[in-house]
């Protein structure tokens, strides 16, 4: 008797022996939280969460796909490859709401309509995923994200049964395009993620695609409805119910435009090529910067896991094999012949650039030029004999 006391004993430590689910009681409601966007990089698009409220059973608690761990070991490394591992985290609503509240974040509360059964078979599956072995997945920044794993679990609660109405929506819009309105007061972010997005960026999203942005989701919860024809929200409301002050606005200046600075670059270059030396200074910092944002596009590309970042044709004019030819001030045959190319590949990308199927940042549009300029000046209009200086 004792030796099985004891087994028994082991096996509930250990988590072999499965608990019974918790039973939701009548008086417990389950909503949707749509957080409105942060100040920081990582809060920008917004944020969503589902809240599970039983007054009864006395927990009120959020339900938060969202987190990761800086702790995890190689976190930046996982982090640029795209194999940083997201997971579901349980916290006090309380917390939750604090936590948002205090960087001037509100919200918007809907509660889900939701029979008794479906609610409780809503809660099982978020119980579930909060399990150790099921709270882990690699996120992907359009389609497996804290919003979409809310949209797929609550879409298995009906049988994915849920009516979307997609009549307000701007259809014919790219996913990138979706992300330029939160990005309007942040333009050197967009110039950057313009330049690091690929052409699965621009493919034309569906109505479910929206739904990795929150307030697309919220939106979308809000008019959609089931299969009984009764709406998906019962009920919404603001947290807080009284206006939350926004932050500071900051006056843009001549260095917050990217155009204007691209612009600037390109009038330096072109004055750099009256003088030698200044010439050759800046061709080697120009090229050298290029390189680099070839090289970062080129392993985001073949190196990481992030499929938005695939097939980027920025690439053409910020070629990473400026980095073998940066510093070469002398002329010869191969240097000659990589200047034709690059003019060569820069110029068909200003060409076509209304026809690529990637959007191209217009901020770049002064460095391509510059770039044609410099390599078809150095091809045809230096005709120093080889191994002289250009």
């Amino acid at each position: 008797m004792l030796r099985i006391c004891t087994l028994l004993f082991l096996l509930t430590a250990s988590g072999l022996v499965a608990q019974p689910p918790q039973e939701l009681s009548d008086s417990a409601r389950i909503s949707l939280i749509t957080v409105a966007p942060g100040e920081m990089l990582y809060s920008t698009f917004g944020h969503s969460a589902l809240r599970v409220s039983d007054p009864y059973r006395g927990f009120d608690r959020c339900y938060n796909y969202g987190t990761f761990d800086f702790d995890q070991p190689n976190f930046l490394f996982k982090f640029c490859r795209g194999k940083l591992l997201y997971f579901l985290n349980t916290e006090p609503y309380q917390a939750f709401e604090y936590s948002n509240l205090y960087e001037l974040r509100p919200m918007q509360e809907q509660l889900l309509n939701l029979s008794p059964e479906a609610r409780q078979r809503l809660f099982d599956l978020l119980e579930e995923n909060a399990r150790v072995e099921n709270r882990y997945y690699k996120y992907d920044f359009f389609y497996d994200n804290c919003a979409t794993r809310i949209r797929d679990i609550v879409q298995e609660t009906f049988f994915y049964q849920i009516n979307f109405d997609s009549s307000q929506l701007p259809l014919g819009t790219t996913m990138r395009q979706l992300l330029w309105p939160y990005l309007r007061e942040m333009p050197w972010t967009e110039f950057g993620i313009d330049l690091l997005l690929g052409t699965p960026a621009d493919r034309v999203a569906q109505t479910e695609d929206y739904m990795f942005l929150p307030d697309h989701m919220h939106d979308l919860f809000g008019r959609a409805s089931l299969s009984n024809g009764q709406p998906l929200v019962s009920a919404e409301h603001p947290i807080p119910d009284y206006p939350v002050p926004a932050w500071p606005a900051v006056e843009p200046g001549f260095f917050d435009h990217p155009i204007w600075v691209t612009c600037l670059i390109a009038f330096i270059g072109l004055l750099s090529m009256a003088n030698p030396i200044s010439e050759r200074i800046f061709d080697t910092l120009f090229w050298l910067v290029l390189g680099l944002a070839g090289l970062t596009m080129l392993l985001l590309w073949v190196a990481t896991d992030h499929a938005p970042t695939k097939y980027n044709w920025n690439i053409l004019w910020a070629l990473p094999t400026h980095l073998l030819f940066f510093w070469r001030s002398k002329r010869s045959e191969w240097t000659e012949n990589y200047a034709m190319v690059t003019g060569a590949l820069a110029m068909l990308v200003l060409l076509f650039w209304g026809f690529l199927p990637q959007n191209l940042p217009e901020a770049a549009l002064p460095i391509v030029v510059l770039v044609i300029i410099k390599a078809f000046f150095r091809r045809y209009w230096k005709r120093a004999p080889a191994g002289e200086i250009a």
